[in-house]
């Protein structure tokens, strides 16, 4: 597999990891998976997930001890210091598609120092799709630069829409917004994993997404790919928080002004 030459010892403990951990996934996709339920409709875990998070941790740990994590399945380690470091983990996002058997979910680990992301790794699996972000480096898929698509006008734009699963605790998601998107000539997908879909956004092959009640370990690493792809994030109507849940509309930046009319609307 090609990688993007000279990357921090960052970004290669993160792709260390992803790879690790992928292979506890791609083994238990074959096997009877044992399912519990967190809050939410259809809201699952996996022993896969803690698996898999458990192994990131680790390998992470190996390299820098020191280090802090704040990850789906465990929380955050303790309360840190701005100056540390703070590695960001979706150890299996696409947990539903897991369960069900369809290839479609990522690993997501991404490292914040000072509150900015310093660097993102995005992994699938299947498609052995590995999507790598440094600050002010680029972003990357197997290698080949990213630049987010050029599609200048929503009808011709395809959107990525992740329904939450609390939709009745949130009802910002609102199906009017979808339903005037579509009026406007959009076609919508739910890829069923945020962090795939903001990765995408970034390789061009979607135009946009939009999600609320996103947690940070579902946006970190597709956040700095986005941007270093030279596409536009933004946080809606809420901050950028990692103690909240946010809700995101992410575009090639063409449609961000027409997309972000239609959410206010």
């Amino acid at each position: 597999m090609n990688l993007p030459l000279g990357l921090s010892s960052l970004a290669l403990t993160a792709k260390e990891a992803a790879l690790e951990a992928a292979k506890i996934l791609k083994n238990g996709f074959k096997q009877s998976i044992k399912v519990s339920t967190k809050p939410g409709r259809q809201n699952y875990v996996t022993e896969y997930d803690n698996q898999s998070e458990n192994c990131i941790i680790s390998s992470i740990k190996n390299q820098f001890p020191s280090h802090q994590f704040l990850a789906e399945e465990s929380g955050l380690s303790y309360q840190i210091e701005p100056e540390e470091v703070l590695w960001i983990i979706d150890p299996l996002d696409g947990t539903t598609n897991f369960i069900h058997h369809i290839p479609i979910f990522t690993i997501s680990i991404a490292a914040m120092i000072k509150q900015e992301i310093v660097c993102g790794v995005i992994y699938q699996p299947f498609t052995n799709e590995l999507f790598i972000s440094e600050k002010n480096q680029g972003a990357y898929l197997n290698g080949k630069k990213l630049q987010v698509s050029s599609t200048k006008f929503i009808k011709d734009a395809l959107i990525s829409i992740n329904f939450p699963y609390d939709v009745k605790d949130h009802p910002i998601f609102s199906i009017e917004q979808l339903r005037e998107f579509t009026l406007l000539g959009a076609s919508l997908r739910n890829l069923g994993s945020s962090s795939l879909a903001l990765a995408y956004l970034a390789a061009g092959k979607l135009d946009a997404f939009w999600m609320n009640h996103l947690y940070p370990w579902d946006w970190a690493a597709g956040k700095l790919m986005i941007e270093e792809s030279q596409g536009k994030l933004t946080f809606y109507p809420e901050k950028e928080n990692l103690f909240t849940t946010s809700t995101i509309l992410a575009t090639n930046s063409q449609l961000h002004p027409e997309l972000l009319k239609c959410i206010k609307h």
